[in-house]
C-alpha cells in the first residue's frame, strides 16, 4: 500500500487527520452562526426555476451529519475541522485532472461556504456483517454559494472522461500519489444529481471509492476504503442513503 493510502487508513481508523482525503479550509466567519438565512437561491431546470434552500451554516451542517443511531451496523464518529484538514492540498500534474486530485486533498475549488465531517466503519465490531470487516471511510457535507455545488459536479464529470487513464499527482505532503486509472461507477439515484467513481493507486493497486451527491446547493461527499483488502473498497449504500436523507431533511426544516 502506498504512503498516501496508508495515511488515510491509519487516520480514518483512529478518527484522526486524513492524509489522502481532507477538508476545505474555506469556511467563512458568517457560516459559524447557527441561524439560517431566510433567503433562497434559484436553480434553472428544464421545467423552469426551482427554489433552493439557502446554504446551511457550519452549525447546521454539524447537526445534519449522520451519527451512529442513524445507520445500523456502522460505527460513526464526528471529525473536527483540524482532523480533516491536516493533510494539505493534493495536486494533479495536468490541470484537467485537478477536480479529481483535489478530492484527495484539503483545498476545493469552488470553495464551500461551510463543511462538517464524520468517519464510518463497518464489520463485526460495529454489529455489522463480517463480510464488511475492514470497510471504513469518511463523509463530508458542504454548503456552497451560488452554483458552487453544481460546478463541482460538472468539473468532476469532465475529469472522469479526460483522466480515465490515470494521472500523476502529489498528496498534501508533497509525496507522489499517482493514479493508474479512474473508473466511473453507477451513481446512486439520490439528490438532484450524483456521480461515483474509483481511483486506483498506481504503486500498490489500492482502490479508493468516491460518491458525490448534490442536493440543491449542498454536496454529500463519501470516501471509502477497505483496510483489510484495499483492492475491494466500497461505500455502503446504507451510509449514503442515510446521510443524503438527513441533509435533505435539514434543508426542509
Amino acid at each position: 500500500m502506498s504512503k498516501s493510502v496508508s495515511r488515510v487508513v491509519l487516520a480514518v481508523t483512529a478518527v484522526a487527520a486524513l492524509g489522502l482525503v481532507t477538508a476545505c479550509s474555506g469556511d467563512s466567519d458568517g457560516d459559524k452562526k447557527s441561524d439560517k438565512s431566510s433567503e433562497q437561491t434559484t436553480e434553472k431546470t428544464p421545467g423552469g426555476d426551482k427554489a433552493l434552500a439557502a446554504p446551511l451554516s457550519k452549525a447546521d451542517l454539524d447537526k445534519a451529519v449522520i451519527v451512529k443511531a442513524d445507520v445500523k451496523g456502522f460505527e460513526v464518529e464526528k471529525m473536527t475541522d483540524k482532523e480533516y484538514a491536516d493533510g494539505g492540498a493534493a495536486k494533479a500534474a495536468k490541470t484537467e485532472c485537478q477536480p479529481l486530485a483535489q478530492m484527495m486533498g484539503a483545498e476545493q475549488n469552488p470553495v464551500p461556504k461551510a463543511s462538517a465531517y464524520a468517519t464510518f466503519a463497518s464489520g463485526a465490531a460495529a454489529g455489522g456483517d463480517d463480510a464488511d470487516l475492514g470497510l471504513t471511510g469518511m463523509i463530508r457535507v458542504s454548503s456552497y454559494a451560488e452554483a458552487g455545488a453544481e460546478q463541482t459536479i460538472s468539473d468532476l464529470r469532465g475529469a472522469l472522461k479526460t483522466c480515465a487513464g490515470g494521472f500523476k499527482a502529489t498528496d498534501g505532503s508533497g509525496d507522489k500519489a499517482d493514479i493508474s486509472k479512474v473508473d466511473t461507477l453507477t451513481a446512486p439515484k439520490l439528490g438532484d444529481e450524483a456521480l461515483a467513481y474509483t481511483v486506483t493507486d498506481k504503486q500498490e493497486g489500492a482502490a479508493v471509492k468516491f460518491t458525490v451527491v448534490r442536493s440543491g446547493t449542498h454536496l454529500s461527499v463519501f470516501f471509502g476504503v477497505n483496510i483489510a483488502n484495499p483492492a475491494k473498497s466500497e461505500i455502503p449504500e446504507a451510509v449514503v442513503s442515510a446521510q443524503v436523507a438527513k441533509l435533505e431533511k435539514a434543508l426542509k426544516a
